[in-house]
């Protein structure tokens, strides 16, 4: 049946199964086809403004959430999310493309209109024809784009660092997320450090041991712990391990209750997620002005370090909120715990 869908549209599919057996539902409905796409494409989700947290809040206000279904057994497709899947197909045959990818599928939800799933799209001002659009405006771009060179490139840094990055991580001191929300933007990468993995890395602590816990910092490691499950569960999902997933969430649950009464018992209410040390991006079409904003959000939420690394051009800048914007002339960049060789990134 999914012969035509992309890797990450396939992906969308096991995460709204997952979805589905969370909230213990006996198919797989619109509301968790959406949660899928959220989790999956993070970057179509930015694009329209979609917010997950409160998305997902929304559904379980409306949702009776019962007993988890095992996730040995094989959830059937609501009928509504069959007819998503059916205007997905048609939509991919609309602008000519042989596969069938996650846009598709956003277009899809937004089709079977009186779904659950269009409804919330709709709330946003998602509307079937600007979203076509658009989306239309934007495979046109990449079709026409006259450098694919330069995307090799971008992709191919991009793979190379996070190979890197998650090998740095398994040494310890290190921990590192792949497009986290931070501030208001997505980083391509954010690197949290003081913390340190066991040999499986289930178990993280504060590197430097001397004297107690501070709440802040307990509270932070208790963030970053949730952060690390969250990449298991959907790494899990994805690769249909479906009793690991199951086991990640409910150690998340767990987390997050933890998170709450520590918040509570020291009378903190700042609940915004642990800032990692290091944000990095990659610069693509943009011009270093355009991407401004992004390294402005993520430095008023506490980062302190933000690298834009520029691979066409073989350049790499640095931001930090005492000596703004600078392009590095070094070659190897440095953030506490982690050392980037250039020559090896850019060769």
């Amino acid at each position: 049946m999914f012969e035509r869908y992309t890797e990450k549209a396939r992906r969308v599919i096991f995460f709204a199964r997952y979805e589905a057996s969370v909230f213990g539902s006996p198919c797989i409905e619109t509301e968790h086809l959406l949660l899928g796409l959220l989790r999956e494409d993070k970057a179509l989700a930015n694009k329209f403004t979609l917010p997950a947290e409160a998305i997902r809040k929304q559904i379980e206000q409306h949702t009776t959430v019962r007993e988890k279904t095992s996730t040995s057994v094989d959830l059937p497709l609501s009928h509504e999310c069959k007819r998503v899947l059916a205007f997905a197909a048609e939509e991919a045959e609309r602008l000519n493309h042989k596969h069938i990818h996650t846009d598709h599928l956003l277009l899809g939800m937004l089709r079977e209109e009186r779904c659950f799933a269009a409804n919330l799209l709709q709330e946003r001002r998602l509307r079937l024809m600007e979203v076509r659009e658009e989306i239309a405006r934007s495979n046109a771009k990449l079709q026409g784009s006259s450098a694919p060179p330069e995307d090799m490139l971008l992709a191919d840094a991009a793979s190379w660092l996070w190979d890197f990055l998650t090998a740095r991580q398994k040494q310890g001191g290190i921990t590192v997320a792949a497009r986290p929300t931070v501030g208001s933007h997505n980083p391509d990468f954010a690197v949290w450090a003081g913390l340190i993995a066991n040999h499986d890395g289930e178990t993280l602590e504060r590197a430097d041991q001397e004297g107690p816990l501070t709440p802040q910092t307990e509270i932070a490691l208790i963030k970053v712990r949730i952060r690390f499950l969250i990449d298991r569960l959907e790494n899990a999902i994805a690769n249909h391990e479906f009793e690991k997933a199951k086991s990640y969430s409910e150690e998340e649950r767990k987390e997050r209750e933890n998170l709450r009464l520590k918040l509570e018992q020291h009378q903190i209410q700042d609940e915004e997620p642990a800032s990692p040390l290091l944000c990095i991006e990659f610069v693509r079409k943009e011009s270093l002005s355009d991407l401004q904003t992004h390294v402005d959000s993520y430095l008023t939420a506490g980062v302190e370090q933000v690298w834009l690394l520029d691979p066409a051009n073989k350049k790499a800048y640095t931001t930090t909120l005492a000596d703004g914007l600078r392009e590095f002339k070094g070659q190897i960049l440095q953030a506490k715990s982690l050392e980037l060789p250039l020559n090896e990134l850019f060769s």
